[in-house]
């Protein structure tokens, strides 16, 4: 079936097991947009068939994946192994960043001052417009167009990362969001299958709290996360794929405030400034039985659950909304990671560029980084059999989607996402109705 957008990816991978460290794009959103530097771009060289420089090109990356990070030890095997095959020719050099906002805030900086590393990567808090703007960026399209490192990519993945006609970014690291439940949770009161609708949802919501079991653990502190992507998917069930094009001045906005409004008649007595630890540590302690977030979570399932959790748990489908214009088996979805490059003058140092990317995006080193991590690419690869069920599930799920579409702060300005926990909050204490609360993103964004 056609998928409404191309960011994802790359969900058919091998993982036989998972990192449990957070990945980038889970904390809020809080940057500016890169504004475009004074001075002119220079024009991109042509990379010649081949790569023999006349000496070594040496590529300086300030890297995030490094340290504690989860994909650290397998990206670091990969750097290593590109060195040893391109010595003499080409050598990255890792610039170790441990802090993903200082990261963040060092991108943005040397872009406004007209400057680019020579590699880099940026997660889903960057729009890609503004960082085109920067006009510092490479235009990777003519060693794309027609080749077979293009063919590498699901979809629409590359279109995703186009630009004014132009790939200024190659997308990389991809995420969806499932919706998993605890069924011996779910058996004490009652339900052997997770319901299809949110009419059903809420009916089960009811025999869970009288069970004295949180249905849906829930927050509005920090980047009100797991609150979030509850509301991007009941965005998706009530007004279909396209309920992003139109704005907040689509009915389902409201609609789906109404809904989520409900959900906290049904979430823990401290889910109102609460953040990810507590949303997360009442999943994992056998005290919620509805939870939602990426994959990158689902080996804490296993190895921080009490109760045999990790046995417990199984992959649904957000359920439908009776009426709405969502088709069953939507989801929402994110782009984690794009990988960028400086403009670059020099032909020998555009082809070190080109030549290292590919180079990390063969399949053998993908398969590897998400078994380390639990990441998911954009790089089309095949399933195995042998990952653990909830994950196969998941990724059988996101391959046979209607469609994948970026979740709410993805898909909305900047200033939007960031005040999504403030008015949250005023939605949930009930200074606001839902009305009031989309009038409160409205005024963000103006």
């Amino acid at each position: 079936m056609k998928k409404i957008l191309a960011l994802i990816l790359a969900l058919a991978l091998a993982v036989t097991a998972f990192a449990c460290a957070a990945p980038a794009a889970a904390p809020a959103a809080t940057e500016a947009p890169v504004e475009a530097a004074a001075t002119e771009a220079p024009a991109e060289p042509v990379v010649e068939e081949g790569f023999n420089p006349a000496s070594e090109v040496t590529l300086n990356f300030p890297c995030i994946w490094v340290g504690t990070d989860s994909k650290a030890a397998v990206f670091g095997e990969m750097v290593t192994a590109f060195n040893t095959e391109y010595a003499g020719r080409a050598k990255v050099v890792i610039e170790e960043q441990t802090d993903y906002q200082a990261y963040r805030d060092k991108i943005r900086t040397m872009l406004s001052a007209g400057q680019a590393p020579d590699l880099f990567s940026v997660d889903g808090t960057f729009k890609l417009a503004d960082l085109a703007g920067s006009g510092k960026l490479m235009d990777f399209t003519p060693y794309l167009t027609d080749s077979d490192w293009s063919a590498l990519y699901n979809d629409g993945a590359l279109a995703d990362a186009t630009v004014d006609g132009k790939i200024i970014a190659i997308p990389f690291e991809s995420a969806v969001f499932g919706i998993y439940y605890n069924t011996e949770l779910l058996a004490n009161a009652g339900y052997t299958e997770f319901p299809k609708t949110y009419d059903e949802l809420f009916t089960m919501a009811d025999a869970l709290k009288a069970q004295g079991v949180i249905a849906f653990p829930l927050m509005t502190g920090e980047n009100a996360w797991s609150s979030m992507l509850w509301y991007s998917q009941i965005l998706l069930a009530i007004g279909g794929p396209d309920v992003y094009k139109n704005g907040l001045d689509d009915p389902a906005f409201v609609q789906a405030a109404e809904v989520l409004k409900k959900m906290f008649d049904y979430t823990s007595s401290d889910a109102v400034g609460a953040g990810a630890a507590v949303v997360n540590g009442h999943f994992l302690n056998f005290e919620a039985a509805v939870y939602t977030n990426g994959p990158w979570f689902l080996p804490r399932f296993a190895k921080e659950g009490i109760n045999d959790l990790g046995t417990k748990v199984k992959f649904a489908l957000p359920p439908e909304y009776v009426g709405g214009k969502g088709t069953y088996g939507g989801l929402a979805g994110t782009v984690q990671a794009y990988l960028c490059a400086g403009v670059q003058t020099d032909a020998d140092k555009a082809a070190a560029v080109v030549e290292f990317y590919k180079f990390i995006n063969q399949p053998e080193w993908l398969y590897k980084l998400a078994e380390s991590s639990g990441a998911m690419f954009a790089v089309k690869l095949e399933s195995n059999t042998n990952d653990i069920q909830v994950k196969q599930d998941l990724l059988a799920a996101a391959n046979s989607a209607p469609y994948i579409v970026k979740h709410f702060n993805d898909s909305m300005p900047t200033a939007i996402g960031n005040a999504l926990p403030a008015a949250l909050d005023e939605l949930v204490l009930g200074t606001v109705d839902a009305q009031g609360f989309v009038d409160l993103l409205k005024a963000a964004g103006q």
